[in-house]
């Protein structure tokens, strides 16, 4: 769905600051004082301080008078997409098919700025990792999902995606070499696929595949998650790209 083209008059400021207020807070970041959030967001102290009294006002957010955080209520903001969305309803039952059939967790993912968001898992899971829940972000650079989006990028938007994001080493196998980087990027988008060997997670590999529509145009990403011991990098090709390749035959239609 292409996005309608919005003049800037037309645009909420303070909504828009607001809502940028409220994703300051993360698990780095769970409590905020108004100087703190101030530097963060780029806003005046007292416009600050103005916005996050109206969140506590509002029941979003609570205050000991030196700082800031956020209640349960922030909750019903992403529940109410889980709740109209069309798409996740759409992907679960093909979703809960691969997991079945291949006895590993599978979750869908989509690219929301410079991380990739979760929006589906299977209920089959024997993966605990915080990192799959719905609503979860991970960064691109070293996920399987991540590196699918960057791979059907041109080569400006990847070499624009490096200059605000610096390489980092997650773990002691994550790739930081920008050279090696790009070449295993160009690497994905021929092959089709993309495995990540314990990049982002220690102890975890995943393998992702491009959810496109009719057009061929990406729309999310289809990842199987299995731990090192249950199988070698080899073996997650041979075993499980024929079931994601499959899905993603199947759900084409589905997208549109």
């Amino acid at each position: 769905m292409s996005t309608p083209d919005i003049h800037p008059r037309d645009l909420i400021a303070g909504l828009q600051k607001g809502l940028a207020l409220m994703q300051l807070f993360s698990a780095d970041h769970p409590r905020l004082s108004v100087a703190h959030a101030a530097r963060l967001s780029g806003l005046t102290p007292s416009a600050t301080r103005r916005f996050l009294l109206t969140l506590v006002h509002e029941g979003f957010a609570e205050t000991d008078n030196r700082e800031y955080w956020l209640t349960p209520k922030a909750l019903r903001i992403g529940q109410a997409y889980v709740d109209s969305a069309q798409l996740p309803r759409m992907l679960r039952p093909i979703v809960e098919q691969v997991a079945r059939q291949t006895q590993e967790h599978v979750s869908v993912g989509t690219r929301d700025g410079d991380e990739i968001i979760h929006l589906l898992r299977s209920r089959y899971s024997h993966v605990a990792s915080l990192s799959i829940r719905p609503g979860s972000r991970v960064p691109i650079h070293c996920t399987a999902g991540g590196r699918v989006w960057l791979a059907w990028q041109d080569e400006a938007a990847r070499d624009a995606y490096l200059l605000r994001n610096p390489l980092q080493a997650l773990t002691p196998y994550t790739q930081t070499d920008p050279a090696q980087w790009l070449a295993q990027l160009q690497q994905v988008r021929q092959q089709g696929f993309c495995v990540v060997d314990q990049e982002y997670e220690v102890g975890m590999r995943v393998v992702g595949v491009p959810l496109l529509d009719r057009a061929g145009q990406l729309k999310a990403t289809l990842t199987l998650t299995t731990h090192v011991s249950r199988s070698s990098v080899d073996e997650i090709r041979m075993r499980y790209l024929a079931p994601l390749f499959e899905a993603q035959a199947l759900l084409r239609p589905v997208l549109g």
